[in-house]
């Protein structure tokens, strides 16, 4: 057998190597959809997490949103649905306050992908 070996007439057999214990904490994951747009410049994933169901969303979405522009890009997490929103109708206030994050090409991109996420019944 080669499980076993002799030195000085004792008989001694390999011992096995226990199994690692797996073992898995409880934990509760969120799901998510996700929809992604970029140009040169900017870079915009929209995120919508569903509830513990997987079937029904969380109201409203979040936007991750990255400038190229800037060496190392700049990353942003924004969560207002209201100021998607407002965006998207052309709100004079919430353009000028967009104007602060990317240029005026950058924004009418961003509107088009707002209008995309309205299509699907993201708003």
């Amino acid at each position: 057998m080669k499980d076993r070996i002799q030195i000085d007439g004792v008989w001694y057999v390999r011992e096995t190597e226990p199994e690692p214990e797996t073992e898995f904490l409880d934990v509760k994951i969120h799901t998510s959809l996700s929809a992604h747009y970029e140009n040169e410049d900017y870079s915009w994933e929209a995120i919508r997490t569903y509830k513990d169901d997987n079937e029904t969303f969380y109201e409203g979405f979040d936007i991750k949103f990255t400038d190229k522009n800037t060496k190392p890009w700049k990353e942003e997490y924004w969560d207002n649905s209201t100021w998607f929103q407002s965006v998207y109708e052309n709100d004079l206030d919430s353009i000028k306050e967009t104007l602060e994050e990317m240029n005026e090409n950058g924004i009418k991109h961003f509107r088009s992908f707002l209008n995309e996420l309205n299509k699907l019944g993201w708003f």
